[in-house]
């Protein structure tokens, strides 16, 4: 959107640019023949008088005078000197006839002055022409014929008729300056980039606080929940002192948290040992998922509930030496310790 908004910007600048060197061209083109007439006044010609003869032509066919006005069209034939050549130009007005005579008149005494016209618009707009020529056209052109290039960088192309009458112009291209425009536009829009670069990095260093946040709190409440949990265990005893609760074939002993099968020792955590405990003392019982979570973890939240799962996983491996033994899983309600 940004991109597109200059974009729009700059196409805009530049035919309000554009309109500007129109028109300085235009009165330099003025002022750069009544230069060349004021230099060469006081030359007199001899025989050398255009002349000019006007043929008017009035449209009459008019059905309602009220709504529309007389449509005049004139003709003007140039009878030009020494070679007696006429030209013919229509529709055509005085003031339009009068300008092209004077054109050819100085024209017969100084050609257009290029160095002249660049000064006079260097001067109006600090700019100047390139691809200057003259050529030779086919039609009488009273007034310059401006066109522009399309693309990012944008010309201005003149055609203008120093010689009418001798079908005689000058064609050049005018650069149109968007150097200030551009660059303004271009620290506007790396600023923008530049914005929307902090604001993202902002929002990547802000969201990876926030994940490394709830991980901190999520080990610093497991590990609150273990220190509660191994400080309310009785103080450990020697194994003499020890009572081992039987189960199958299997001897657990809760306070040093082993099971020993024959000659087999396999030494579990505190949590499945609590666990172990409260299926054994139910045994061939269903426990309740919610009475193990609220006895081992403090509450049956979703976390504490795929823990359990774990443990159990764990607890059955820790058993598995025992045949006779198996936790099983009871849909929608707890586990079962069997002894079979």
């Amino acid at each position: 959107m940004q991109a597109y908004w200059l974009y729009n910007q700059y196409e805009y600048s530049s035919m309000v640019k554009a309109e500007e060197l129109k028109a300085a061209c235009t009165k330099a083109f003025e002022t750069e023949k009544d230069i060349r007439i004021d230099k060469y006044d006081d030359i007199k010609y001899n025989n050398s008088n255009v002349r000019m003869k006007i043929v008017l032509k009035i449209d009459q066919n008019i059905k309602n005078r009220k709504e529309k006005k007389k449509s005049v069209k004139s003709t003007i034939r140039f009878t030009l000197p020494d070679t007696k050549k006429q030209l013919k130009v229509k529709n055509i007005d005085m003031t339009d006839g009068v300008e092209l005579t004077s054109r050819y008149m100085v024209s017969q005494n100084r050609r257009f002055d290029h160095s002249t016209f660049d000064s006079l618009l260097y001067t109006a707009e600090g700019i100047k022409t390139d691809r200057f020529r003259f050529v030779k056209t086919n039609r009488c052109m009273v007034k310059p014929v401006f066109t522009m290039s399309d693309g990012l960088i944008k010309t201005l192309y003149v055609k203008y008729s120093t010689n009418p009458l001798n079908m005689e112009a000058v064609e050049m291209a005018i650069p149109i300056p968007v150097s200030q425009t551009l660059i303004l536009m271009g620290w506007q829009f790396a600023a923008s980039v530049v914005l929307l670069v902090i604001l993202g990095f902002c929002m990547m260093y802000q969201i990876k606080t926030i994940m490394i946040q709830r991980r901190i709190n999520a080990i610093r409440h497991e590990f609150i929940k273990n220190m509660i949990y191994e400080m309310k265990q009785p103080p450990a005893t020697s194994d003499d002192n020890v009572k081992a609760i039987k189960i199958g074939s299997t001897l657990f002993f809760y306070e040093l948290n082993e099971l020993r099968y024959g000659n087999e020792k396999v030494i579990i955590t505190s949590r499945q040992a609590e666990l172990l405990r409260i299926l054994a003392e139910n045994l061939n019982k269903v426990v309740e998922r919610e009475v193990l979570l609220k006895e081992v973890w403090g509450d049956d939240s979703y976390s504490n509930s795929m823990a359990l799962n774990v443990q159990i996983t764990y607890l059955r491996r820790a058993l598995k030496s025992d045949s006779t033994l198996s936790i099983e899983a009871i849909i929608r309600k707890g586990y079962v310790l069997k002894d079979k």
